[in-house]
């Protein structure tokens, strides 16, 4: 095991913690990516963790984890909770808060809708802050797309009057995406959630791993048990 690490990456590792927890405009991929899932881990409502390489023009490969796992709900139930960011703090370990800042298009049933999002960790020896643009795509499987402001969006959000945040230092990007699928005949649902984090600070593969398989879990567990807690329809 490697000594004691400095307090900028424990920042940074705890930062990492929950972003890939939980918690757009330019997007690399928009069609639905498929995973090899093992259908009866699936229907025992286990998590399957996958980790993929992916290309990006101009910057070359990329790495993500995407997590899987089967919520005993229909797909509009999950919407419903994993659409409404505001009310994740309220559940998702680790997270204090969203707050939606500016809403570019609200969400409804035909257009996809567009969201500035501000969210906050905070957990003991670190408080995290930054800011994303989501975008909801309620027509293409139910899904959300979030990546990290940039310094000129900041800029223009504050000139409107919208008060923007800067980002936590030592945050290079965020983006990700999650979907729906209708599983048993749209009794159930396959909720797909794969993040990227990128940080300016060298942290080894190994910690990337056990971190993003640790929280992924966290964040995808909460989902469902908010949605199979809440009350179905009669």
């Amino acid at each position: 095991m490697p000594k004691m690490i400095g307090k900028e990456m424990k920042q940074m590792i705890g930062m990492m913690v929950f972003i890939y927890g939980v918690v757009v405009f330019p997007f690399y991929a928009h069609a639905v990516e498929e995973y090899p899932l093992d259908l009866a881990t699936l229907e025992k409502g286990e998590l399957q963790i996958f980790t993929e390489e992916f290309k990006v023009e101009g910057e070359g490969k990329k790495k993500r984890v995407a997590g899987v796992i089967l919520i005993n709900r229909p797909p509009q139930e999950v919407w419903a909770v994993i659409k409404n960011w505001d009310a994740m703090g309220q559940f998702v370990p680790g997270l204090d808060y969203y707050k939606t800042l500016h809403v570019i298009t609200p969400i409804d049933d035909r257009n996809q809708g567009e969201t500035v999002i501000e969210g906050k960790l905070d957990v003991p020896l670190i408080s995290v802050t930054y800011t994303v643009a989501v975008t909801f795509r309620t027509a293409e499987k139910n899904r959300i797309e979030w990546r990290l402001i940039d310094k000129r969006e900041i800029a223009e959000l504050r000139i409107r009057n919208i008060q923007v945040k800067d980002h936590t230092a030592g945050l290079k990007n965020i983006e990700g995406f999650g979907y729906l699928e209708p599983y048993d005949n749209g009794s159930k649902t396959i909720y797909t959630y794969a993040p990227v984090v990128e940080i300016s600070i060298p942290v080894p593969a190994f910690v990337e791993r056990s971190i993003s398989k640790s929280s992924l879990k966290g964040y995808l567990k909460a989902v469902k048990a908010r949605v199979e807690s809440k009350k179905q329809n009669p």
